[in-house]
Order: structure tokens, then sequence, then C-alpha cells
């Protein structure tokens, strides 16, 4: 009896973003587990194998190193060793050491060929070299001298890197004795200053390809770009994205961290036109990698990609919602066309006419000639004010989101502090119209400063008790008497009396010399909310529980 023919059993074939979407741990088992390693872990492109031997753990990830490439160490040291234009001697130390347990031999071969300038400058800071001459004994030096061929006597300075640098000469003697030579031999020509200087440059030329630029050229990414420019140069940006890509791995750490689901994110889930998924994938990585370099940021961790990668697609996001009206058909239409780089310096360029509207409006504004500070505006305004006229443009959260600034991730982050600088010059205006002597004396004489909220609440209530119109504070029973008729006589929490607020419509009237209807549709919205929270603050207060320390809408003497 024939059996039938089974099948041979094949394994699941594992891709990159299957490694990079497990924890580190798992991914190396993976990997191990894989029927060739070497070529799963040389497909990773090589910002992909950085998080993932920064998520396993250096020294954990040895036997992924010994799998890596050559082009694969380079940018893991190209990464690691250099703090701006310096190298990092301790981790330099770290790295020898690392690629050396990985795979000795391979690494002698191509250190020695490639990075001969590391290892000379390295042992040139930390090793002092002797040739013991004819009529010389090996008793004749000093005990922290040691040989590996009773010719050259070496003594490591710094004990904390004796065991690498040791190792390192160890091995480079049992490999070649004759380059072990030489590379003593060329330490005394070495000039520090021109070789560190020699490989920086060097090793930026190879970041570049990456975004890794130079932090002058980086900030270009921060450049203003009008939207209607792009359009004018459509087909030249066009053919500039349509270039055939070189061959290699495409990085996709990044495009797995995008997570909000904004437009960028739904228009990328639109595209099925692979090469343009791949383009924009690698596009996205040079992007976030001339952010880091742009923001002089040191990144180890992927939390902290995680930040930078939700700014580029807020970005993009915004400059997608502003040119196509949130349309996610005709933002994959951009996508297509445009590069990365271009759409998020549109999107950039929103914040940045934020900061200049604010800038040239602060030139002229009646509370800068006042010689008040932006706590005038009380916190919320304050803060979006502040945010706005940092160097980056922030956008302020009141710590509603865990902190009090954050990037900009949506049209919706710019229409609400368009909004609020909108209001915010409006009232300004008024204010000007109404307060046209000076008031800075105000806040010495309160428990607190002087915000637009109890200046414009005290100089009513003042006039409504008929006190002098002087820009002052008010005595507590002064106040007390004022709550007397601001409320409707129902049960609480209290609310002001629609007389009242008519009073005080008038009361601007008169001081601005503005009719009821300019002020409500100039400053309507504040000044409902300015009744709101005077009703949450203080409609459920007994008048004889009213503490001048804890009244701010109002300016209290002590």
């Amino acid at each position: 009896m024939k059996h039938p023919p089974q099948k041979e059993e094949t394994l699941p074939v594992i891709s990159p973003k299957d490694l990079l979407r497990v924890p580190g741990k798992q991914a190396l088992e993976l990997i191990l587990e894989s029927p060739r390693p070497v070529t799963l872990v040389q497909s990773l492109a090589e910002e992909d194998l950085f998080w993932l031997v920064q998520d396993i753990g250096p020294e954990d990830a040895l036997p992924i190193l010994a799998l890596a490439s050559n082009d694969q160490w380079q940018y893991l040291l190209d990464v690691e060793l250099w703090a701006k234009d310096r190298l990092e001697i301790d981790t330099v130390n770290q790295w020898l050491g690392l690629l050396l347990k990985a795979d000795h031999e391979r690494f002698l071969n191509w250190v020695l060929q490639e990075n001969n300038e590391l290892i000379e400058l390295h042992l040139f800071k930390h090793i002092e070299v002797r040739i013991r001459e004819e009529d010389e004994s090996p008793s004749d030096f000093d005990e922290g001298y040691f040989s590996l061929d009773n010719l050259f006597y070496i003594r490591i300075k710094h004990k904390k890197y004796e065991q690498t640098i040791r190792e390192f000469l160890d091995r480079l003697a049992q490999h070649d004795l004759h380059k072990f030579h030489q590379v003593l031999l060329e330490l005394a020509g070495v000039l520090p200053a021109e070789v560190e200087e020699y490989m920086y440059r060097i090793r930026n030329v190879r970041l570049a390809e990456k975004g890794f630029l130079p932090f002058e050229e980086a900030i270009g990414i921060y450049q203003y770009l009008n939207p209607e420019t792009l359009h004018e140069e459509e087909p030249q940006l066009h053919k500039h994205t349509q270039e055939e890509q070189p061959s290699q791995p495409v990085p996709v750490s990044t495009s797995l961290l995008v997570q909000d689901i904004d437009l960028f994110y739904l228009s990328l889930r639109q595209i099925e036109d692979g090469n343009v998924l791949e383009r924009l994938q690698m596009e996205l990585t040079a992007l976030c990698n001339q952010i880091i370099s742009a923001d002089s940021l040191v990144l180890r961790d992927k939390e902290n990609l995680v930040s930078v990668v939700r700014k580029a697609c807020g970005y993009l996001s915004i400059a997608l919602e502003e040119m196509t009206g949130a349309d996610p058909q005709k933002a994959v239409h951009l996508l297509d066309k445009f590069p990365l780089l271009h759409i998020f310096r549109v999107g950039y360029g929103a914040a940045l006419e934020l900061r200049w509207k604010t800038e040239k409006w602060l030139k002229e504004s009646w509370f800068v000639k006042q010689a008040l500070d932006f706590s005038f505006w009380d916190d919320a305004w304050k803060g979006i004010l502040e945010g706005l006229l940092k160097k980056r443009p922030l956008f302020y959260t009141g710590f509603s989101e865990g902190e009090s600034y954050r990037e900009f991730k949506s049209a919706e982050d710019i229409i609400h502090c368009q909004r609020a600088l909108d209001e915010i010059k409006a009232l300004d205006q008024l204010l000007s119209l109404a307060f046209t002597e000076s008031i800075v004396a105000v806040p010495v004489q309160a428990y607190h400063p002087i915000t637009y909220k109890n200046l414009l609440f005290t100089c009513w209530a003042r006039h409504h008790q008929g006190l002098s119109e002087e820009t002052k504070p008010l005595a507590i029973e002064e106040l007390k008497s004022f709550f007397r008729n601001l409320w409707e006589k129902k049960t609480k929490p209290y609310q002001v009396d629609i007389k009242m607020r008519q009073a005080f419509m008038d009361w601007l009237q008169m001081r601005s010399s503005q009719s009821v209807a300019d002020i409500l549709d100039q400053v309507g919205n504040t000044i409902d909310h300015l009744f709101e929270e005077l009703e949450k603050e203080y409609g459920s207060v007994a008048l004889k529980d009213l503490d001048p320390r804890y009244i701010k809408l109002f300016l209290v003497t002590p």
C-alpha cells in the first residue's frame, strides 16, 4: 500500500517587522531559532539593528553583533561613539570590547582596514610604548609595563580600560604580529585633534545619507515653507521623489511607532503601492533622524524615539489637513508627489505663523505698554502665549496630558491657539479703550497679582458700589456688599443676576465708548467664560466665608 507523499514542513518566514514588533529578548530567541540567522540579521536596516540591540541590551546582544554585517557595525559605531563632535572615550572602549567578544577575527580585519584611526587614537590616549634597547633587560621596566614580543613594552594608563585594551593587543599580536608592530610604531605620529576631526567629518558623510545632518544643516527642517510655494514647485519635487532608490533594506522601526490615528496615519493605510510605501518608510526614518540632529538629541530608548516619531507625524498631519481639507484621498496624492521633508516644513510653518503673529501683536499691545507680564492673562492664556513665543513653538496643554507643553500634532491644535490669540488681541484692544491710564501700581496693594479678570471685575464692582473710579483693590466689606446684589436670590449654587450682567455690559460700553453689539462681537465668548468662572468659584460660598486670601477674580486689600 502506497502512502501519499508528505509535504515538507516549512518554518514560518520571519520578517524584520516581526522582530521589531516583539520585546528584545523574544526577538533574540526568534533569530537564534531561525534556520538562517545570518541572513535574517543582515536583512535588517542598519537603523533597525541599532534599535534591536538597544532593546536587547548591548551586552546581551553579542550573538546578534556576531551575525551583523560590517556596514551594520559601522552604523552602530557612528551613532554610539560620538557626543556632538567629540568621541566618548568610555563608549569607544565599551564597543571595542563588545565587538572583540562578538567576533574577534572579523573585527580585527575590519577595524584595522576601515577604522584604523579609531584604534590608533584610542591607544595613543591610553597607553605608553617603549622599545627595549639591546642593552636593556625586562627587569629595567617598571612593574606596570608588559610585553607580548619581548621588544615592545606597553603600559596601560587607566585601569578601567586595561581589560579591553590588553585583550585587543593580545588578539592583534596573535592575529598578525607585523600589524601589531606597525600599529604601535604609528602611535608616535598621531595628531589627536586632526585625527578626531577627520573621523568626525567622515562619520558625518556616512550619517548624512541616513538623515543625520550636521546641526547647522539639520536645522533647515524648521525653515518655513508656504504650501502655495510647494504646489508651484510640484514638477521638480515630483521628479525628485520618483528617482530610483538604491537597493538597501528599508528601515521599519520608525513606521512601526506611528501610533496616533491622524491624517498621516490614515493616508498610509490607504496606500497599496509597495514601492511608494517603502519610499515613505525610508523618508520617515530620514525625517526623524534629521529632527534628532536638529534638536541635538541622544536617543538610546525607544520610548524617546516615540516622541520624535509623534512630532514628525503631527506636523505632517497638520500640513496634509491644511492642504487637503482633511481628505485622506487627496492626502495620499500629496504623499505620492512630495517629499515628507517638504510636507513637514509646511506643517511646522503653521506653528511658525502663529509665533510671528504673536510677536507682531506684542509690539503694539496695550498690556506691554502697561509694563505688565504674561501673568496678566491668567494661567491658560499665559501658557498659550509663552508656548507660541518659544524658539520652536509648542502647544500648551495645561498639564491635562501630564506635561505643560508638547509639540503641535493636529490642525485642531493650530486652530485652538489661533482662536485664543484672536480673543486675547480683541480683549487687549478693548482694555486699551477702557483703561487709558497706568494700572501697574495695583498689584502691590492686593493679595494676588493683577489679571484681566480681576481688573475688569474689580473696576466694575467699584463703579457699581459708587466708589471712586480709581483702579485700586476693594476692601472685603465692599466686596461682600457687591456680592449681595450680584446673585439671583434662588437656591445655591447662585447664578449672576441677569440685570447685573447687563450692568456689566453698560459699564464696559461707558468705559470703552464701544457699542454693546461691538463688544459682544469681539469678546462675547470671553465675557461668557468670565461669568461662568465667577459662578463656579463663588456661587456656593456664603458671604461670611469670603476670604481675601483665596479670592482671585477680584483685587482685595489684605
